[in-house]
């Protein structure tokens, strides 16, 4: 199980700034000394920056430049997440960071979990806690098939069983990775839950 820092703690705007390219255009920069995603849209019509499909995205280095010029006077869309979280964009011209990064991952379905019945047993159930809840988490899963990291979404309300609930996952899961544009297996993410019951 893995601990996220509060998504406000990863905006990066503040690491973007403006470099004269000529005259009449300018480049933008990340002039924080980690990597930083954006997301960004530029203004082309009136509204346009209110869907999240108009928005591209760049993964900046530290110091380092985008690749577009633009031009004086456009007007800009920018959003900015500090590595690893990701710019999670939503309707209306809202954003905010994902710190798990996984808010841009294919979603896997529960068929693509490959032994569902043996992940959980009664080995599992933390010893002197008697009581019942229910866990629910989120996995990245690699092009592998394999977990890369667990995270609660919804707590029991019992910390045992919600690290339970990821050691177990993160040891025996298995899925059907996720596949890209062009069929080949990738990065993926798994939402799940457990619901634990007094022995």
């Amino acid at each position: 199980m893995q601990a996220t820092t509060p998504a406000l703690d990863y905006a990066a705007e503040q690491c973007v700034s403006y470099n004269r390219a000529t005259s009449d255009s300018f480049n933008l920069v990340n002039n924080c000394d980690a990597p930083i995603e954006i997301a960004l849209c530029a203004e082309a019509e009136s509204g346009a920056c209110t869907q999240p499909q108009n928005f591209v995205r760049h993964i900046v280095t530290a110091r380092g430049q985008l690749p577009n010029t633009f031009r004086s006077l456009q007007i800009l869309n920018v959003f900015a997440c500090k590595s690893p979280a990701v710019v999670q964009l939503g309707q209306g011209g809202l954003a905010g960071c994902d710190p798990t990064g996984l808010a841009n991952l294919p979603i896997l379905l529960a068929s693509s979990l490959k032994n569902a019945a043996s992940i959980i047993t009664a080995s599992d159930y933390p010893a002197g806690v008697a009581a019942e809840g229910n866990t629910r988490f989120e996995m990245r899963v690699g092009a592998d098939g394999k977990p890369q990291n667990c995270f609660i979404t919804v707590s029991s309300g019992k910390d045992a069983l919600d690290k339970a609930t990821c050691n177990a996952f993160m040891k025996r899961a298995r899925f059907t990775p996720a596949k890209d544009s062009s069929g080949r297996a990738t990065d993926g993410r798994y939402r799940g839950n457990v619901t634990w019951k007094e022995r």
